[in-house]
């Protein structure tokens, strides 16, 4: 093995990022099971993914084991298992109707890519915007939201006088609070890149 192949995995090759790593394992499986219309199994796998999102978290800040891979991954994971959710359940199948709404698809795509994008230049000029409450908190009503999705029908029926059923509410509150963390990310980023021309 390479020297320099040996060092990166003695660095990265941790509990959390095996997490991380695991859970990206399992969008391509919560995809099969989807497409089979095996709703509740895929939701499991779903509800799984999300406790390693969890415990790699705490794992890796209670055993300091925080690694410049897990920063990359374990977010890149995240959005695309939440992505790859709300895109499922906004498509449906034969088995399984639709019910996230495209609007709610579109916006938090629109959105990642927007993060993604201002990262990229962020990174060239060596800035980092980091994770911020609100963003966490959006995360966890994604999660809450999308779960609920998958007894949509049985919400709308014991909530048949509210004008939303509460899956889809918790959804719309994800993307308000989601839309909220992009306007901190963007006025922090602004805020950074100015300061050096402040300081000069």
């Amino acid at each position: 093995m390479k020297p320099a192949l040996k060092d990166f995995l003695k660095r990265n090759f941790n509990v959390p990022n095996t997490l991380t790593l695991l859970r990206m394992l399992m969008i391509p499986l919560y995809l099969a099971l989807f497409a089979n219309g095996r709703k509740y199994p895929a939701l499991i796998v779903f509800l799984a993914a999300s406790l390693t999102d969890m415990l790699d978290g705490l794992i890796a800040r209670k055993y300091h084991q925080i690694t410049d891979l897990g920063k990359l991954m374990d977010p890149l994971a995240d959005k695309l298992m939440i992505l790859t959710v709300m895109f499922s359940m906004a498509i449906g199948n034969a088995a399984i109707p639709p019910v996230v709404p495209w609007a709610a698809v579109g916006i938090l795509l629109g959105k990642e890519l927007l993060l993604m994008l201002g990262g990229l230049l962020l990174l060239r000029r060596n800035i980092v915007v980091y994770s911020h409450l609100i963003g966490k908190v959006a995360h966890c009503l994604f999660i809450g939201g999308l779960t609920a999705t998958f007894f949509h029908d049985w919400l709308t029926t014991a909530f048949a006088g509210w004008r939303m059923s509460p899956d889809l509410l918790l959804l719309w509150l994800a993307v308000a609070l989601t839309l909220c963390a992009l306007a901190f990310y963007v006025t922090d980023s602004v805020r950074k890149l100015k300061q050096p021309q402040a300081d000069a």
